[in-house]
């Protein structure tokens, strides 16, 4: 069923004859959407999603044991008169392996560094105002990315008229077939053009709608993260942390590699760097 270009706005039946066209309905997905599906499913088969992660465990797989670099696992302890969680280095040869440490420890640590991270107001603006900067030049850049995909796929409409002359000049089946093969091809290709362009600038709103979300994020990850679900958590995790944080059992949290946003706020903060430039600024594709 997910092979059906059909949810992607576009209609094929190839045992009638009927190549790859617009249809005139409404999809549920863009072209580079389905595309993707398709190389997922050519990919073959995806590892299970753990089950072994839940909620009284947010940190699971996301804290690395600084002797070997691998991430720590989870388990509860039974004592005298009631069970304990412990996070602990399963990983065989390790100096810490087996050696618990209490889930306390390194959960209140990690909510300490992730409530250093929310800026002050006054820095929180000025990361605002940089994020719109960059918004603005990022739209130039998009109009210059459309004009250039509506040339690609006029030059492919030429490349598809001329095999479709040659078709008409053409005497060997052999000829017309392969002919017939690079028109198909070139007509998947200016479906992919045609979509691209239609999406690479966005529509009036998507600042607030993509910026703000993520200057929400920036301005209070620890509340966010605190008050959220468990998959709120992970998302947290993964859009503030490039890497897993690694722990040592002596030491405590070594140190922590931040998402880039949160680098270029602590720079401005601690005026150790030049001002970043707008265009350095990553923002979400769209």
């Amino acid at each position: 069923m997910l092979t059906r270009p059909t949810y992607a706005g576009y209609i094929e039946v190839p045992k009638w004859d009927v190549g790859l066209r617009k249809g005139h309905h409404e999809p549920f997905i863009n072209w580079d959407t389905f595309e993707q599906i398709q190389e997922n499913l050519k990919a073959g088969a995806r590892p299970a999603a753990r089950k072994d992660i839940n909620a009284n465990f947010p940190l699971r797989g996301y804290v690395a044991c600084d002797d070997c670099g691998k991430p720590m696992t989870a388990a509860w302890s039974k004592g005298c008169r009631r069970h304990y969680p412990y996070y602990l280095c399963d990983t065989r040869g390790c100096p810490s392996k087996r050696k618990s440490i209490a889930r306390a420890k390194i959960e209140d640590g990690f909510a300490e560094i992730l409530r250093s991270l929310q800026p002050s107001s006054e820095l929180f603006e000025l990361a605002r105002a940089m994020f719109r900067d960059a918004w603005n030049m990022r739209l130039s850049e998009a109009e210059s990315a459309k004009k250039a995909l509506e040339k690609q796929c006029k030059d492919a409409e030429a490349q598809i008229e001329g095999l479709l002359d040659r078709i008409v000049d053409a005497s060997s089946p052999t000829v017309v077939t392969a002919y017939e093969k690079r028109i198909s091809k070139l007509e998947r290709e200016k479906i992919r053009l045609t979509d691209r362009a239609s999406r690479v600038v966005p529509p009036k709103g998507r600042f607030e709608e993509f910026i703000e979300l993520s200057l929400e994020f920036l301005a209070r990850p620890w509340n966010i993260y605190e008050n959220g679900s468990l998959a709120m958590k992970q998302t947290v995790l993964r859009l503030a942390f490039p890497e897993p944080l690694r722990y040592s059992r002596e030491n405590g949290y070594r140190t922590i590699k931040t998402a880039f946003p949160f680098r270029v706020l602590e720079g401005i903060c601690n005026q150790k760097c030049e001002m970043v430039p707008p265009e350095r600024l990553e923002l979400p594709t769209y």
